[in-house]
């Protein structure tokens, strides 16, 4: 490997092993401290609306600069500084203040950090994959070591683990590389990102994002306590969330061969219908294991292939120079607004219907989106 597809690589390990740690066993580290399902729903769903404005905060100062990397350093400081703060952090008020600093740092970082890469890639962007599948790799090292962590000594030890990984996340992103970001040559930057929000295909491309990380805010808010409700030891909860991003990472790994034989479209219809499926799986059949297996499976899919196309995607939609607005818009509405709907209906359901309730919201919610994706996606406003 190159040096600087090296640091990338590493950068890309310890931020989604931070992830690793905080999808699986913060919900249960939440509950361990008394906090009923509803209230998880809606600090998760905190941390989420902190994720609507801070990527496009962070993305409209990266467009302006030459050299992004300072703003990451930035970025990835503040992430440190506030996980510190979560150690021993008890009461509602205070979790949620502190989950909502650490969500800026987190939710801000990582639409420049793709950029980043992309703009290093430069005409190999198809390439994407073979960097971002070292964050999946991050995933499933820090889920399985916090999973079997947790067996021996209990959930006390989530917080701890949550900083070891936004420490090697901070000491990594000081060996970036430098690459040159193209800049928009437009007046009035900062404000005519807003007009192409008027584009009908740049609309539809939002709302399918939107829908689709609605469905994963039940995933990732409730699936361990899915899976601890029916009878799930916290060794094989933490095997099947590794075993969703082996998944994953088989995808990024084929991304190329794949990206280059399909069109992006079509690649987008079979991520969503993908995730409808998967849902179904888990909402219908919890008690057999290896059905939970075969759901596992579809995050390759679901996640790994909806986030490639995703990343190559929304920059076609938008003029040159907005490629890390372009990546905020989609976390801001799918991971942002679209996970904030996600994890306070999935708390509701949970609360007010049963546990196998929230799947089927997820389900409803995958279904939207790919009937959006029906029709290819067009950018009709012109440059």
């Amino acid at each position: 490997m190159k040096r600087g597809e090296l640091a990338l690589g590493a950068g890309y390990f310890t931020f989604f092993a931070t992830v690793g740690v905080f999808q699986p066993y913060w919900p249960a580290h939440l509950s361990s401290l008394g906090f009923s399902a509803a209230t998880i729903g809606l600090v998760l769903g905190l941390f989420n609306a902190v994720r609507v404005a801070s990527p496009l905060i962070t993305a409209a100062w990266a467009d302006r600069m030459a050299d992004r990397r300072p703003l990451m350093w930035a970025l990835g400081m503040g992430m440190l500084g506030s996980a510190v703060l979560m150690l021993g952090v008890t009461s509602v008020g205070w979790v949620a203040l502190t989950l909502s600093l650490y969500s800026v740092g987190f939710n801000g970082l990582l639409p420049v950090y793709d950029a980043q890469a992309l703009d290093w890639l430069g005409d190999a962007r198809h390439h994407y994959g073979r960097l971002r599948v070292w964050g999946s790799l991050g995933f499933v090292v820090a889920s399985g070591a916090t999973g079997l962590w947790i067996e021996r000594v209990g959930v006390s030890v989530v917080p701890w683990a949550l900083v070891i990984g936004v420490f090697a996340t901070a000491v990594v992103l000081m060996r970036m590389p430098k690459v040159h970001a193209p800049m928009h040559k437009a007046a009035g930057l900062s404000l005519s990102v807003w007009r192409w929000l008027a584009d009908p295909g740049l609309q539809r491309f939002l709302w399918i994002c939107f829908f689709q990380m609605a469905g994963f805010g039940a995933y990732y808010g409730f699936y361990t306590l899915y899976l601890q409700a029916h009878g799930y030891r916290a060794a094989m909860i933490g095997a099947y969330w590794a075993f969703a991003v082996v998944a994953e990472m088989g995808m990024f790994v084929a991304g190329p061969w794949v990206l280059a034989r399909a069109p992006l479209h079509r690649l987008l219809q079979i991520a969503v219908w993908g995730s409808a499926l998967r849902w179904a799986l888990v909402a219908l059949y919890p008690e057999y294991p290896r059905l939970m297996w075969c759901a596992q499976t579809l995050h390759l899919a679901g996640f790994a292939l909806f986030h490639s196309v995703t990343v190559l995607l929304a920059p076609q939609l938008l003029p040159t120079g907005f490629g890390t607005r372009a990546q905020a818009l989609v976390s801001s509405v799918g991971w942002g607004a679209g996970g904030i709907v996600g994890s306070v209906v999935a708390g509701a359901l949970w609360t007010w219907v049963s546990p196998d309730a929230v799947f089927v919201g997820a389900l409803v919610f995958a279904v939207v989106a790919g009937a959006l994706a029906i029709r290819p996606l067009r950018r009709s406003m012109v440059t």
